[in-house]
Parts: C-alpha cells; sequence; structure tokens
C-alpha cells in the first residue's frame, strides 16, 4: 500500500507542474497571439522598406524571402486563434462547457505554434546578422505624387516612335488595288509593339472601308465569344442573337459581310486552329470587294498560314539605336528636349532595353522623376541586373524596377491581385473593386468610402498604362477593363515569389508551396485538383475559380464548405457546382461570396446569415428563394446582395435592427412587406436599388416610399409597374434610373422623373413608356447628360425651350415607331454624339438631311 501511494505521489510530483505548464500556456494564449501581432507589424514595416529597394545579393532576397514566409505563417495562426475565439463565443452557456477541454486543446497548440514562430524569426534575423551585407541594399528614392500624372497614358501612345516606315509598310499592303479578300500579318514578340502599330494603322485607314471591326483574342478564347465581339463592333446585338451557338453566330457574320468591303482586325492570334476553324466556316467572306484580314501574333506559323504569301507578313524588329533614345526622350521630357549633359547617358539607358517598347516605357517612369546625371548614373548601374535576372521573361526585370520605384504602395498589392484573372480576361471594375475591400487591400479605416477608394485606384492604374479600359458605363464610369498580358504575367510569377498568390492553369499546376502561407489560389482549369488536397484546404484564405468547358470539373460537383475554416474570399465564377454544404462554424469568417453556376438550385440557409459577409453575389444562379431567410438581418456588415430574380426580402424581427451598410440591393422582387422596410429606414446606406416588378400594386407601394432613400443614386425598375402619383415620392439624390419593359405611360414618367435635379443618366429600354408622344417641359432634365431609348412606343418627341442643357449623348435603338427628333436637340451646347441604330422610315429620311445634323451622327440601319 505504501508503494502505492509512493508511485502516486511521485505521479503527482512530476504532473503538477506539466498541467500547471499546460494552464498557463492555454491561459497566455490571448497574450501570446497579441505579442505575435505586435510584431507583425513590425515585420510588415520593415518589408515596406525594401519592397522599393533594389536588393543585388542573394542572401538578401532568400533573407526576404524567408521574412515573408514567416510573416504569411504569423497571419495564418492568428486567423486561426481568431476563427477558435469566434467558434466559442458562439456557442450557448452549456456547449461551451462541453467543448471546454478541446477548445482549451487548440488554444495550447496556438500558444505552441506562437512560440515556434518568434523563435524562427530570431533564427532568421540571426542569418541576417551573420549572413547579409546591408550595404548591398539600396534604399527606394522618395515617391514624387505629382509625378503621377493623369496624360502619361496619352503620351506613351501618342509618342511611340519607330513604327514610321513599319506603319506606310503595312498599310501598303492593306490598301493595294487587289479586289481579292487578303490578309496582313504582324508578327513580333511581347512587347514589341504589335499591338501599337495595329491600332495606328487602324485609326488611319478603318474609315476606307464600309464596315470595319477590332477584335482581341485572348490565349484562352471561345468561338462563340469572339464572333460576337465581332459582331458587336459591326451592329446592334440582339438578346436572340446572343444565344446562338457558334456555328450560327458565323454565318450570321458571313451573311453581313457578304456584298460588303470591310476590314477585320485580330489582336493576338496565338493558334493555327483558330485560323483553320474560321476558314472551314467561311467567317469572312473571300469575295472580290477589296476586304482585308490584319493579324498580330507572336507565331510564324500562323501568319504563314493566314497570309498568302511572305510579302503579306510584316515581322516586327526591335527598334534601332536612334529609334529608341527619340522614344525615351519624348516619353522623359514631353516637350522638351533632352539636356545635352544626359544625352550620352540617356543613350546608353536606352540601349539596354532591347529594343522593346515595353520595356523602354516602363524604364521611362523611372527616368522622368529624377533628371539629374548623378541619378540616371545609379539607375544604369542598376537596370542591366534588373533587365536580365534569371528565370525571367526578357522585360519582366524593367516591370520589377517599375512596380518597386513607380508604383505607390497602396496600389502594389491590388496590381498583383489582378494576376487571379486569366490571359484576355475582362475583367468587371465592381468585382475587383469588391475583392479588394474584402481582402483589406483598400485603405480605409472606417470602411465608408471603400468602394470610392477603389474606383480611384482603378484610376491610377489606368492612368499608369498597367491596364486597359474595354467598356465604359453609361455614365462614362469603368465597366470592364483587361490587364496588359505582360503585366499580367508579371504579377503571376511577382505574387507567387512572395507567397501573395498562386495559379492552377490548364497546362500545368504550379506546385504547392509547403507550409500554410500559400494562401491565396486562383484556378484556371481543374477544381477536383484542388478540393482532394485536404491537407491544403484548412489554411486557404481565397479560393477563386474560372471555369473551363474542357476541364474535368465540366461535371457537377459538390462543395463541402467545412474545410474552409479560414476561408475569407470564395468565388466559383461559373464552376459547375450542383450543391454547396457548409455550416455557419466553417464559414464565420467570408467576406466575399460569388455563386454563379446556373446548375445550383440550393443553398443553405447558413449562408445567409453570415456575420462578416460583405459582398453575397448569386444573382445568375438558379436557386429558388421565395423569401430570404431572416438570418440576413444578422449580416450586419452586409455591403453587396445580388440576388436572383423572384426573391423577396423577410420581415425583420427587431424593430432596431437595420443593414446599415447594405449599399447594393439587387434584384427585389416587391411584396406586401418591402415598402414597410423601406419606409422604416431599414437600409439608410441603400446606393443601388433593382426592383423586379410582379405586382403592379406592390411595386408601387414600395416606390411611394423611395424618399425614406436618401443616399439613393441608381433606380433600375423591371416589368409592368405603375408610378407613385406624387412627385416627391423619388429621393432628389437620384443620378441614374433604368427602366426595363414597364410599360408606363410616357407623361407619367417625365412628370416623375423630370424634376429631379441630379439625374444624369435615363434609359428607358425594352418598351418601357408608350404613348403618342414624349414631351419634355421647359428647362426640364436640367443635369441630364445620357439618354438611352431602346424600342420605345412613341411616335413624337417634343421639347420645350431649356430641356436638357446639359445632355452629352444620345442613343436610340429600334424606335421604330419614332417619326421625328425635336428641333431644340440639334441646338443643344454640350451635345457631342447622337447614334441612331434601325430608326424608321420618318427618322431615317430627317436624319439624312445634312442640315438637321450639327454634332456627330452614327447611323445604323
Amino acid at each position: 500500500m505504501e508503494a502505492i501511494v509512493s508511485i502516486i505521489t511521485e505521479l503527482l510530483r512530476a504532473g503538477i507542474p506539466l498541467a500547471a505548464k499546460q494552464v498557463q500556456l492555454i491561459r497566455g494564449a490571448p497574450e501570446r497571439v497579441q505579442s505575435l501581432q505586435d510584431e507583425l507589424q513590425f515585420i510588415e514595416k520593415s518589408l515596406n522598406e525594401y519592397d522599393g529597394a533594389f536588393v543585388k545579393d542573394n542572401k538578401v532576397n532568400e533573407w526576404l524571402t524567408q521574412i515573408y514566409r514567416l510573416a504569411l505563417e504569423a497571419k495564418d495562426t492568428i486567423d486561426t486563434f481568431k476563427t477558435e475565439i469566434h467558434t466559442q463565443n458562439q456557442r450557448t452557456r452549456v456547449a461551451r462547457l462541453l467543448y471546454a477541454w478541446p477548445h482549451g486543446t487548440k488554444l495550447r497548440k496556438i500558444a505552441l505554434k506562437v512560440d515556434m514562430i518568434k523563435k524562427k524569426i530570431e533564427e532568421i534575423d540571426g542569418y541576417r546578422k551573420k549572413y547579409c551585407v546591408d550595404g548591398q541594399v539600396v534604399a527606394k528614392p522618395k515617391r514624387n505624387s505629382e509625378w503621377l500624372e493623369k496624360q502619361r497614358r496619352e503620351v506613351e501612345e501618342e509618342n511611340v516612335v519607330g513604327f514610321g516606315v513599319a506603319v506606310e509598310q503595312v498599310t501598303n499592303m492593306l490598301l493595294t488595288t487587289a479586289l481579292k479578300r487578303d490578309v496582313v500579318s504582324i508578327v513580333g514578340t511581347t512587347g514589341s509593339g504589335k499591338t501599337t502599330l495595329a491600332k495606328r494603322i487602324y485609326g488611319s485607314i478603318s474609315n476606307q472601308f464600309q464596315h470595319h471591326a477590332w477584335v482581341f483574342v485572348p490565349s484562352k478564347y471561345k468561338m462563340k465569344d469572339l464572333l460576337l465581339a465581332i459582331l458587336l463592333e459591326l451592329m446592334p446585338i440582339e438578346e436572340e442573337t446572343s444565344k446562338l451557338d457558334d456555328v450560327k453566330l458565323g454565318e450570321k457574320l458571313r451573311n453581313f459581310l457578304q456584298g460588303k468591303r470591310y476590314l477585320i482586325v485580330m489582336d493576338g492570334v496565338e493558334e493555327t486552329q483558330l485560323w483553320e476553324t474560321l476558314e472551314k466556316n467561311k467567317v469572312f467572306p473571300n469575295e472580290k470587294h477589296g476586304s482585308r484580314l490584319l493579324l498580330t501574333t507572336r507565331s510564324k506559323n500562323v501568319a504563314s498560314l493566314a497570309s498568302s504569301s511572305s510579302s503579306r507578313i510584316h515581322n516586327i524588329q526591335p527598334l534601332d539605336d536612334e529609334a529608341r533614345w527619340e522614344l525615351l526622350e519624348k516619353l522623359v521630357f514631353k516637350d522638351e528636349k533632352c539636356p545635352q549633359e544626359l544625352v550620352k547617358i540617356g543613350k546608353q539607358i536606352a540601349t539596354k532595353c532591347a529594343g522593346l517598347p515595353l520595356a523602354i516605357v516602363s524604364l521611362s517612369s523611372l527616368l522622368a522623376r529624377n533628371k539629374t546625371y548623378g541619378n540616371w548614373l545609379q539607375i544604369i548601374c542598376k537596370v542591366t541586373w534588373y533587365l536580365n535576372p534569371q528565370d525571367s521573361q526578357p522585360s519582366f526585370g524593367i516591370l520589377d524596377l517599375t512596380y518597386d520605384t513607380t508604383i505607390p504602395e497602396q496600389l502594389k498589392k491590388c496590381l498583383l491581385y489582378l494576376g487571379v484573372f486569366p490571359s484576355g480576361f475582362e475583367i468587371h471594375a465592381r468585382q475587383i473593386i469588391n475583392l479588394w475591400v474584402a481582402e483589406g487591400l483598400i485603405e480605409d479605416p472606417m470602411r465608408s468610402k471603400a468602394e470610392e477608394i477603389g474606383k480611384r485606384y482603378l484610376e491610377e492604374l489606368n492612368s499608369l498604362s498597367l491596364i486597359e479600359i474595354t467598356r465604359k458605363r453609361s455614365d462614362g464610369g469603368v465597366r470592364t477593363f483587361q490587364i496588359h498580358e505582360i503585366w499580367r504575367m508579371f504579377c503571376v510569377f511577382k505574387s507567387e515569389s512572395i507567397g501573395f498568390l498562386q495559379v492552377h492553369t490548364e497546362f500545368g499546376s504550379h506546385p504547392f508551396i509547403k507550409g500554410p502561407w500559400s494562401w491565396r489560389l486562383s484556378i484556371h482549369y481543374d477544381l477536383r485538383y484542388i478540393l482532394s488536397n485536404r491537407n491544403y484546404l484548412p489554411h486557404l484564405c481565397s479560393l477563386l475559380c474560372f471555369h473551363n468547358e474542357d476541364s474535368l470539373d465540366s461535371n457537377r460537383l459538390t462543395l463541402q464548405c467545412k474545410h474552409f475554416s479560414r476561408l475569407k474570399v470564395l468565388d466559383l465564377g461559373s464552376t459547375r457546382v450542383s450543391k454547396v454544404h457548409g455550416s455557419r462554424k466553417s464559414l464565420s469568417l467570408l467576406k466575399y461570396l460569388k455563386l454563379n453556376s446556373p446548375y445550383l438550385s440550393s443553398l443553405p440557409r447558413t449562408l445567409f446569415s453570415l456575420p462578416n459577409l460583405l459582398t453575397l453575389d448569386i444573382k445568375n444562379t438558379s436557386v429558388i428563394l421565395p423569401c430570404l431567410p431572416s438570418g440576413i438581418w444578422k449580416m450586419q456588415n452586409l455591403r453587396h446582395l445580388l440576388l436572383p430574380p423572384h426573391t423577396t426580402l423577410p420581415k425583420c424581427p427587431d424593430h432596431q435592427k437595420r443593414l446599415w451598410h447594405l449599399q447594393t440591393l439587387s434584384t427585389i422582387t416587391p411584396n406586401e412587406n418591402t415598402a414597410a422596410l423601406i419606409f422604416g429606414s431599414k437600409f439608410p446606406s441603400l446606393i443601388k436599388l433593382t426592383l423586379n416588378s410582379q405586382d403592379m400594386e406592390q411595386t408601387k407601394r414600395c416606390l411611394e416610399c423611395l424618399y425614406k432613400l436618401h443616399c439613393l443614386q441608381k433606380l433600375k425598375i423591371i416589368n409592368p409597374t405603375k408610378f407613385p402619383t406624387a412627385r416627391t415620392s423619388f429621393p432628389a439624390s437620384l443620378v441614374k434610373v433604368s427602366l426595363v419593359k414597364t410599360d408606363l405611360v410616357a407623361d407619367d414618367v417625365m412628370r416623375m422623373l423630370e424634376c429631379l435635379d441630379h439625374l444624369q443618366v435615363l434609359k428607358l429600354l425594352k418598351k418601357s413608356i408608350r404613348g403618342p408622344k414624349l414631351e419634355m417641359t421647359p428647362n426640364s432634365f436640367p443635369q441630364l447628360r445620357f439618354l438611352f431609348m431602346e424600342e420605345i412606343l412613341v411616335k413624337t418627341w417634343g421639347m420645350g425651350d431649356g430641356a436638357m442643357g446639359s445632355l452629352e449623348e444620345l442613343t436610340i435603338t429600334r424606335c421604330h415607331e419614332l417619326e421625328s427628333l425635336p428641333k431644340q436637340l440639334w441646338q443643344l451646347h454640350n451635345i457631342r454624339q447622337v447614334k441612331v441604330n434601325s430608326p424608321s422610315q420618318c427618322l431615317r429620311r430627317e436624319l439624312e438631311q445634312p442640315s438637321v445634323q450639327r454634332c456627330e451622327v452614327q447611323l445604323h440601319f
């Protein structure tokens, strides 16, 4: 017995200190995590100091890489702690007691992980002191914000030199007297100026052809999208046309071009199969009308196949020394001449750019900031290393230099994030801004103006010639854009080198980096392969998918969200997901969710109660939601809610509850509850509202309460409805109104909208208004800048003096009953463009009279 007592006593003596140590670890976990978070802030500030530096020593680069990885591992650990604390706090009191042991075990593991990371930090810092020489890191120069002038993009496009002979040669190829259809190809490497040359030629000769179109061919193109893009350049596209398959679209394009003289430019044709398919289907009629096609490509095989002989192929040569210097001088000094003391060194710098215009344009940004001999001497010492790094594209070095020294700090990560999109992808401005906000890449502590800051970021990226706007909104804002291909490639390689994100493509997966620090992932091909990696998924914070019809995930799949414990961004695009399973616990950190699969017909109710969600976009799914779950009122951080048609809002269970931050609500079907919610000011920050009218009376009641939405700027109404009788029902803050298939009396619409002093954009689409006459009273619509009318059922249009005094652009499409335009229209001082597509015979005859045309008029009959 004494022996047993002795053994127990010894066990207690050994065990009590051990248990006390474990308890100390658990209790000290929050303090340890806070300490790590404080240290992480210092690490990130240190990395920012090196971010714009010229690091020449490989040992310093290795040290920086290890610090990057460790910083991301620290973030991962902090997120783990926050998730565990949030999960425990969400449990009931009884559940907390039941889960006390596993909760304590997890906190203990987190505390041990923090200690391990801190030890690694000390070790890595020791390596730096032992092996790295600080003198080999050259600090970046101070940023001059004035240098980021808005005109830089225009200067680059207008002053690209060295193409004088090339322009003349290719133009002569295209404008020969031969009547047979001919194909001319421009061949050159990435960054050699193929597109710039083609644009200059297209702008100068396109008006000599009856019809002309420019289309960009992405590396992963779809024939249907390509044919639609060409048709959009040539004619207005109806909804029925967009539903045709590629064979029918090819026939439609061929029928349109037959018997006409046309010029088609295809920018970026890199596969022989594309041209073979177009020729096989006889998309471009080969008749004797003098038609021409101009291709740009990196592939000599494409050029040889498309062009009839080598005399129809122009190979772009690198700029000679004189042209390199001329281009660099123009970009750096604008209309001035280079000082004599900088000419010699300037020519030496230009020579190092290997004759690539893109490299010269990028380097000019750095030189223009400090036009002194000493500064340029430093640059020429560094530029050789930047232009020729190992394992890099020829001009990546100069892009790296531009990234480090020219791009403002707040834009760097936003630019790198564009690498998640596939080649040639048309990026929606609103989507990328919402992603930036969810990822925390926009600096806005209060998060009240984050979207506006995001718009400014896009403007800056455009002014720096990093992106190209492809479509604008009706109010002139950016709708879609593309990132230049060489910059996209740079973003992918740069992001992967610092662990910012990874891209998985059909051409082979970039290998997963060991450890939890590769936490953003973009998939361009096979989703199943990623989902099978269970060790990787728990560390993933962002997952974006871009569906490819040839990928293995073309078959429908079920997404199990229980594996994504730290996911903040989930964008499945059009990936064929038929079911989504996930609990509130597993998705508690989610901030951005976008599901576009038309095969998705149901969603777990837990998705509509996620406390941290900022954007929920399920508008293109087949989910049927007669009424949203009431949990939506718990989503107090929600900013953008985009829903499928026929969705109604639930009653608010708490009189005090409001969705304070909601800015976008689309598309809602008004019911007996909607008007009460609007009248009760449940959406005090709402900016954009789309209503899908199913019951005209319910929609009318809803519209009668809109004056309660003091921040509302954009209103869209779809399907037949009735307008309120009170003219004050609509808020004065409205900037844009769109009516689609509303079947409203024209007089009622004018009476309601003409007094909106801030209205700038008005869209009357698809039989939205009817009546014998559209009458605008004197001085009405004072701020209206853009007016769009499509298929309105109105015969005559009258304007009083002073109406639409700010109008800049008018577009009229398929208004077959409209017989004339008001004479006052041609007296407006600001109007610069009138587009008329498929007018009535009466209106056509009127517009063909030169006496009525004061501004530019584009007609499509």
